[in-house]
């Protein structure tokens, strides 16, 4: 098919009270029932039925992975054991990751998913996407947001892309239709229904309106106090079931669950299914807190996870998941999705599963910010989930700290507060939380980009600053070729966190600018636990980087130990500031890099150029009266050209 083709929308109302609700705006929709015979399908029943393809016993052939289907295949009618059958994209799947829960995310994906439609197609026929309409993301906040995606489906056009609304028995003749005969309905067993209408007398649907009325997320209850009940008393809190205490329920039933496993059953239910409940309204009322705290110890997956992984890898930079007090592992290589789930879910802690869907969050944000800005990881070559969790953390603590300071003080008070805003943070005023999970996927996406950006950096403290280039794993243009020019003059090898990089094999096996060595270093960078100590190093790193690039007959003849190094810097500070304390490095981080006389930038040069003066690192003798004769010297002092071991090298770079 030449050019982009028409994208042909059917918009599917999931209850005909919102239908009633969109066509006072003029926008008309159907209902499932309304659009009988055809059946309205998630994908994941149809993946079911696709298990089926190229399956042979005699053969050991399982048939298809049991994986999701993207955007084109969704945009398919299927003719499935009889019956005209439309599916519905991943986006719109309730039961799977909690980011479609987030009104501004979902008008994001389906913008972006009919760009991706339009622009890959290549069948006959067009792509008809089924848009489903839930109560949840329509009505509220977002409604006017909601409506101007509406209004733009039926004026024909998105983002420069055509499309057409219309209805679904209309579609239906100008629609990609594909023919599954490779399975009988004996064949498969679904274990997930099709689209039903939610309205109707015996329907338990209940609208945002009434959720929130009925519902509460009381932060102050703590988990230690469930943990602490006895198993009956946690047995009566779990069979009152009080709807209003959602955050109090959650807690019963994971202490219950760490102690008689996800199946035990309540009633008729199990808490498996009790906590699925839970997070099923928490996403309806966007209690993000509790959303992620029931996803992580559901072990919910994003299914766009590993592409997202690899949209990274492609673009030559590693992810680290993770965190230090567990296990952090980084990612060099494309995954399967299967793979990633257990390797995030056992890098977590057990008793925070939600870390591992926080980093989730950051994988898919990560991947959609270097697509569309790459220049925001300029210098990062390791994107380590943790510290960009802790990153956003941090700037949480600063912007809830400046808002303490100006509630505190009068506008007179202190000149150099600057107040955070919206475009500086992008953390909009009306929210302040505490935490990172308090946030809303939304909002973590417009913090990272602000990070990433550095737009809030000019508002920070000098420790602050370090702390966040640390956390993002920023490094100075050219900084992995600086150090390649330390590593050779420096005979016995630079240490890094106390880790050895020798000299050689490393420069015989390497060369100066492939990606391998940068990888090596930063491995060896990945031991550190600070990330200001982090940024300390790679300052060091650049101010002997520097003075070696000007001063040629420095040649380190002993091992570069760099801890070592910002150790005697510090100490050199402390003895000029009168600190007593020299185990407690915050006061270094403190330092700003402006002011020549009180700058970590003159301390550590002064160590630098002690190590230098104290071990004798000269690679030749300096007469400011004879320069001629220092290099005549020098000749007399070199060793036979055969002679190659450490010993005659290190040999070398001293004055006699």
């Amino acid at each position: 098919m030449e050019g982009d083709p028409v994208v042909q929308i059917a918009l599917i109302a999931e209850s005909a009270r919102l239908q009633m609700t969109l066509s006072t705006y003029g926008i008309a929709t159907q209902t499932p029932h309304e659009v009988e015979p055809v059946q309205i399908w998630p994908s994941w029943r149809l993946v079911k039925v696709f298990e089926c393809l190229g399956r042979d016993p005699k053969l050991l052939l399982d048939g298809r992975p049991p994986r999701p289907f993207g955007p084109l295949s969704t945009s398919k009618v299927y003719r499935v054991f009889g019956d005209t059958v439309m599916c519905y994209p991943l986006l719109f799947e309730v039961k799977d990751f909690y980011v479609a829960s987030d009104p501004a995310i979902l008008i994001d994906d389906i913008k972006h998913e009919i760009e991706f439609i339009a622009r890959r197609w290549k069948l006959s026929g067009r792509p008809t996407m089924c848009v489903l309409l839930r109560e949840e993301n329509v009505l509220g906040p977002y409604f006017d947001h909601m409506m101007d995606l509406l209004v733009q489906l039926k004026n024909g056009f998105v983002g420069g892309i055509r499309v057409r609304l219309g209805r679904v028995h209309q579609l239906l003749n100008s629609a990609c239709i594909e023919h599954v005969d490779f399975a009988n309905s004996d064949d498969v067993e679904f274990d997930i229904d099709k689209l039903e209408e939610d309205d109707g007398p015996g329907s338990d649907y209940r609208s945002r309106t009434s959720l929130k009325e009925a519902a509460n997320d009381d932060e102050t209850v703590v988990e230690s106090d469930f943990t602490a009940m006895s198993d009956h008393a946690l047995y009566e809190v779990l069979v009152h079931d009080e709807p209003e205490k959602l955050r109090a329920t959650a807690f019963a039933i994971v202490a219950f669950w760490r102690r008689a496993g996800p199946e035990f059953m309540i009633g008729t239910t199990t808490l498996r299914e009790r906590l699925e409940k839970i997070y099923r309204t928490a996403c309806q009322l966007r209690l993000w807190w509790l959303v992620r705290y029931c996803a992580g110890h559901l072990q919910k997956s994003v299914n766009s996870l590993a592409p997202s992984i690899t949209n990274l890898l492609v673009r030559g930079k590693q992810i680290t998941v993770g965190v230090r007090s567990v296990k952090e592992v980084t990612i060099s290589t494309p995954m399967a999705p299967q793979e990633l789930f257990t390797l995030l879910f056992s890098c977590c802690p057990k008793e925070e599963p939600q870390m591992a869907c926080i980093q989730q969050e950051l994988i898919i944000a990560c991947a959609d910010l270097i697509g569309h800005s790459p220049e925001s990881f300029s210098g990062v070559l390791t994107v380590r989930m943790s510290w960009l969790a802790d990153a956003i953390q941090m700037l949480l603590s600063y912007v809830n700290a400046s808002e303490a300071v100006s509630d505190s003080s009068p506008r007179t008070g202190s000149l150099h507060f600057t107040p955070p805003t919206p475009g500086t943070t992008g953390i909009p005023h009306e929210i302040r939380r505490k935490s990172i999970y308090d946030l809303s996927p939304t909002i973590i996406k417009d913090v990272l980009g602000s990070l990433m950006a550095r737009k809030v950096w000019h508002l920070l403290t000098p420790l602050q600053t370090r702390r966040l280039n640390g956390a993002l794993n920023r490094m100075p243009e050219g900084f992995y070729d600086r150090v390649w020019g330390i590593l050779e003059r420096a005979d016995h090898g630079i240490s890094i966190a106390h880790q050895l990089l020798p000299q050689q094999p490393t420069l015989l096996d390497m060369t100066k600018f492939e990606l391998n060595f940068a990888y090596r270093i930063e491995q060896m960078m990945s031991q550190i636990a600070h990330p200001e100590y982090r940024q300390i190093l790679v300052e060091l790193l650049c101010i002997i980087a520097t003075m070696l690039e000007r001063n040629p007959e420095i040649h380190f003849g002993e091992l570069l130990d760099c801890d070592e190094m910002i150790k005697q810097a510090f100490i050199i500070y402390a003895t000029s500031a009168g600190i007593k304390d020299t185990r407690d490095l915050t006061p270094f981080y403190q330092l700003d890099n402006i002011a020549m006389n009180t700058s970590t930038a003159t301390f550590i040069t002064k160590a630098v150029v002690e190590h230098v003066l104290q071990g004798r690192h000269l690679s030749r003798p300096i007469d400011i009266f004879h320069p001629s004769r220092g290099r005549e010297l020098s000749a007399q002092q070199k060793p036979p050209s055969g002679d190659m071991s450490p010993t005659g090298e290190a040999e070398k770079c001293k004055v006699q």
